[in-house]
């Protein structure tokens, strides 16, 4: 019976730590706005970030980046008269 219990507190721990990653990726690492979309308090998901170690930092840099790299990409269309698609904003 121990070792259910001990293969139990694994999983439920995974789930939690997957939920929570998912959620700090929705909002593009905001711990605020995913505690609120879990239902808990922004204090209780920084205690669960750090039991975890989650690196919401990680997220948010990822988001910032791919971000960056969709402004960088809309500014060279507009600069060839483009739109995100390929195709010209020029009249024929």
């Amino acid at each position: 019976m121990q070792e259910f219990t001990r293969s139990l507190d694994k999983v439920l721990a995974t789930f939690e730590r997957n939920i929570i990653e998912q959620t700090l990726k929705d909002t593009h690492g905001n711990q605020r706005k995913a505690a609120i979309l879990l239902g808990i308090t922004r204090r209780k998901i920084q205690y669960k970030i750090a039991k975890h170690k989650i690196d919401f930092r990680a997220i948010k840099d990822e988001y910032h980046a791919t971000e960056h790299n969709l402004q960088a990409w809309h500014h060279f269309s507009c600069v060839k008269g483009c739109d995100i698609q390929g195709r010209s904003l020029l009249l024929p």
